[in-house]
């Protein structure tokens, strides 16, 4: 992996943008200049990226029979994200399958996540996990992961950086207390489950 996109490294980067020991009600964190820093590059990002923009007929030119939702939330979390269904999804019916794809605004990194959820299933009807993929998602999860790569150039992070705790930040769109954040709710969102 590059050095620069290791753990550590990918800590001390989310240091710059969410201030150290304070909670999202306080006071000084909406004024500290680590959040005045992520509202920026928010601000930055408010109208999304020509490389974005792109990347998403793209997706519906490689994933023709899929359905495609861009979750992105500009001003909000410092990520660009998109739901792909598996094939077969029809709006409304009781099964939704697919394979959700987060770009970091924060470092050339992204992340996949598959998500589940049947209505006819009580209870056990719904997850999101991190991979190793069930099999009838590992297709999706390729395909996705190569037109990222291909179109971005940004490194796939393992399950183990992006589980890094950040125990002294608090993302700002987060109900968090301090020692509850990961790298991956700091670099993409909190609200990804």
């Amino acid at each position: 992996m590059n050095p620069e996109l290791t753990a550590d490294a990918l800590v001390h980067l989310v240091h710059l943008y969410y201030p150290a020991g304070l909670l999202i009600d306080e006071p000084q964190y909406k004024t500290s200049e680590e959040v005045q820093r992520l509202s920026a590059l928010l601000h930055t990002h408010a109208k999304p990226a020509p490389t974005w923009e792109n990347f998403i007929p793209r997706l519906r030119h490689e994933f023709p029979d899929c359905s495609l939702w861009d979750t992105t939330v500009p001003l909000l979390d410092p990520c660009y994200s998109v739901r792909v269904s598996l094939p077969g999804f029809k709006v409304g019916a009781p099964l939704y399958d697919c394979v959700v794809c987060l770009l970091s605004q924060l470092a050339p990194v992204y992340a996949l996540y598959a998500s589940h959820t049947d209505r006819n299933e009580p209870g056990e009807g719904y997850w999101q996990r991190l991979p190793p993929f069930p099999p009838e998602f590992q297709s999706h999860e390729a395909r996705l992961a190569t037109l990222i790569q291909a179109t971005f150039g940004f490194t796939r992070l393992p399950n183990d950086v992006l589980l890094t705790p950040v125990p002294d930040l608090v993302p700002r769109t987060a109900h968090f207390g301090l020692g509850e954040a990961r790298l991956i709710d700091c670099l993409f969102t909190p609200s990804r489950w």
